[in-house]
């Protein structure tokens, strides 16, 4: 054993445990009454075969092999290091082999290697000390630990709560806010504030409890920064309730402040200030309890949970029993002697699977995401997370395997059957993932919009000599809206219908004289004159503006219209009908053959609008032609939208196309469903995938590229 190594007893669960304290790495680890006696004779001078038969006299019933498994586990825990006599000569024995500390020369490059992956995982780095700091921050705010302040912090958090429940509709539009890109830089340092006051909250309950604080710094995990603060001194602690303090001091620290958070939003005018403390508090709040206090990570949460049920090492005593189910089961492996009794062993055991499951979710979501955002240098990152968290994980259970009956290792015997037959029905059930279609779905952007909604327009540059109609005001179709007046437009009217008689007469005279080619030029001349003439009469008549559809007039300065110059191309006013309205699909050519096969199927897609309304309706039909040009300025990126979009005309700074072509569909909504709507939302249509799920993940990737 290291000589920095220190035990001390505890009664934890019913059990004597022995807690080892490793005064240079800083480390506690817990061990049972049985592990505690074979740390007991690692003298250094004993052999492995004389401390078996020590073990075996004093009625210890550990085998061999597990002897040496445990010894090998505190030696990579570097509680232990391994050491040869001189009179001792080498052996080829595999027990031996087991407890060698350093890797062998050809092991040595693949360590490397491994080493270089995992930093890039996951990286810590050591700032200052913590103590004095916490030390300093314990006597200035150590009081919120004690008993009253316990109470008073309680009061406070609830009563943020019962703010945010009791203004709960008015709270919500201002977390919807939370999405806009805009302030995602905020919410970034919103959120690494955060974190390093949850770390200090604590290393000061530490500090008040009188435990000594270790090293302070940053953490980086998949190039996420988090802080990190060293209390594992905590184990020390013999009361329980200290403990738990200690663990979640953080998230009681967060919960204050949110609820601090909570009295400001409703306390300030409304304002920029109002709604930074409504995003803090969700930071603060709701997002620390998810995942801080989250028992399946092994974050706060779950240190809570191991002190609350008198299980040190939960999540090592419970994946070990979870294994070792799995082995019984499907390879008949007589499982390890359990460290943990009755309901706890249970009670682990389920905790592992559920912490499985979660974790795989979790982790691959993780990964999915760094490898999207950071691209090539993602994919590796990707390659490295599947190598070391499941990939040498899986080969090193296979080994285990494969070689537990200590065969010849090419001889098939019924585990070794088993694994192959397992193995086979694994690359069957993983067919899916090549070929088969993907569980998951499909999102295409959608935009709700009036149905055939008439946007009324300045014809010629003319000044609005009357408007017949207010905004809001019901019409019919054929209904005269406005009436625009341009002199100049009536007086070039009647000049070239001047010039266009004169034409004709001057063609009728060149005939009459025998000039049959001038005759022809003024005729000619009449012709063109008299085209100008209706497009004179055409702009005329649309100075007259007249409802083309029954609906509501709608325009934001339509009061203000009377006498103002309008130039031609100038939008007047609109008229639609509130309870007719469709919606307007934008689909990329990615995902073109999907929502084909999802209108063709007649099946309701799933709508979701931001601001949280959902409902169904069955797609429409596509557009057959794919442009470029913006379906919809609220899809727009430069407006909050998911389309990418380009300058189109350089000469008009507001002209914008989309990067990628579009087809389109317009989908019609029912009187309902249109009038609780309103226009220009924003949402996205859930349509099946057709892809299988590596094709979907291949894609993902070269997309971001």
């Amino acid at each position: 054993m290291d000589p920095q190594v220190v035990f001390t007893r505890r009664a934890i669960g019913g059990r004597i445990t022995a807690v080892a304290h490793h005064s240079g790495l800083g480390k506690f680890f817990q061990l049972g009454t049985e592990e505690f006696r074979i740390a007991q004779l690692l003298d250094g001078n004993r052999t492995l075969n004389e401390i078996i038969q020590i073990l075996q006299s004093e009625g210890i019933e550990w085998t061999p092999r597990e002897t040496a498994e445990f010894i090998a586990r505190l030696v990579a825990a570097r509680l232990a290091h391994p050491m040869k006599s001189p009179d001792v000569p080498d052996t080829s024995d595999q027990t031996s082999e087991s407890l060698e500390s350093e890797p062998s020369p050809k092991g040595r490059p693949l360590l490397g290697f491994l080493k270089a992956l995992s930093f890039m995982i996951s990286q810590r780095i050591p700032l200052f000390r913590g103590d004095p700091v916490a030390a300093y921050l314990s006597r200035k705010l150590g009081g919120i630990f004690s008993v009253s302040g316990t109470i008073w912090g309680v009061l406070l958090i609830a009563s943020g709560l019962l703010i945010v429940t009791a203004k709960a509709s008015e709270f919500s539009t201002e977390i919807r806010r939370m999405f806009d890109p805009s302030i995602w830089i905020v919410l970034i340092v919103m959120w690494v504030v955060a974190k390093a006051v949850h770390e200090l909250g604590h290393a000061v309950a530490a500090r008040y409890h009188g435990v000594r604080v270790g090293k302070m710094g940053i953490m980086f995990f998949l190039f996420a920064p988090l802080a990190y603060v060293d209390v594992t001194g905590a184990w020390k602690l013999r009361n329980r309730f200290s403990r738990v303090q200690i663990a979640l001091a953080g998230i009681y620290i967060e919960l204050m402040i949110a609820a601090m958070c909570a009295w400001a939003w409703l306390l300030l005018p409304d304002g920029w200030m109002r709604h930074l403390a409504a995003q803090l508090f969700v930071v603060a709040g709701p997002a620390t309890l998810l995942v801080n206090a989250n028992p399946l990570l092994r974050l706060d949460g779950y240190y809570v949970l191991s002190d609350l049920t008198e299980i040190p090492n939960l999540r090592m005593h419970g994946r070990r029993q979870l294994v070792g189910l799995i082995e019984r089961v499907l390879f008949a492996i007589k499982p390890q002697r359990p460290l943990l009794m009755g309901w706890r062993r249970k009670f682990a055991t389920f905790h592992a699977a559920c912490s499985v499951i979660f974790q795989i979710v979790w982790m691959a979501g993780l990964v999915v995401g760094i490898s999207m955002w950071a691209r090539g240098l993602g994919i590796f990152i990707t390659f490295a997370a599947v190598l070391l968290w499941a990939l040498i994980p899986l080969l090193r259970w296979i080994q285990k395997i494969w070689t537990i009956d200590g065969d010849d290792r090419w001889v098939f015997n019924s585990r070794r059957k088993r694994l192959v037959t397992f193995a086979v029905i694994l690359m069957i059930w993983g067919v899916p993932f090549f070929a088969g279609a993907s569980p998951f779905a499909r999102r295409v952007p959608v935009v709700v919009q009036f149905r055939e909604e008439q946007i009324a327009r300045a014809c010629a540059d003319a000044f609005v000599h009357t408007v017949f109609v207010k905004s809001g005001q019901r019409v019919e179709k054929g209904t005269l809206l406005l009436e625009l007046r341009d002199p100049e437009l009536s007086l070039q009217r009647d000049e070239k219908e001047a010039e266009r008689k004169i034409a004709e007469l001057k063609a009728i005279q060149f005939r009459r004289q025998g000039d049959v080619s001038r005759s022809a030029a003024e005729s000619e001349n009449a012709a063109s004159l008299s085209r100008q003439i209706a497009e004179l009469d055409e702009q005329l008549a649309g100075l007259q503006v007249i409802a083309e559809r029954h609906g509501i007039v709608y325009g934001s300065e339509l009061d203000s219209l009377l006498g103002r110059f309008c130039h031609r191309g100038d939008e007047l006013l609109r008229v639609s009908d509130p309870q007719e309205k469709e919606l307007l699909t934008s689909v990329s050519e990615s995902d073109l053959q999907a929502y084909q096969a999802a209108a063709q199927s007649g099946q309701p897609a799933s709508i979701r609008l931001r601001g949280g309304t959902v409902f169904e309706t069955v797609p429409a039909s596509l557009r057959p032609r794919a442009r470029r040009s913006l379906p919809h300025p609220a899809l727009a990126a430069t407006a909050g939208g998911p389309l990418a979009v380009e300058q189109g005309d350089p000469s008009d700074q507001e002209s914008l196309r989309v990067i990628e072509p579009q087809l389109q569909s317009r989908t019609p909504l029912d009187p309902v469903t249109s009038a609780e709507l309103n226009s220009g939302q924003l949402g996205m249509m859930t349509i099946k995938d057709n892809r299988s799920l590596f094709t979907r993940l291949i894609t993902s990737l070269k997309s971001e590229e």
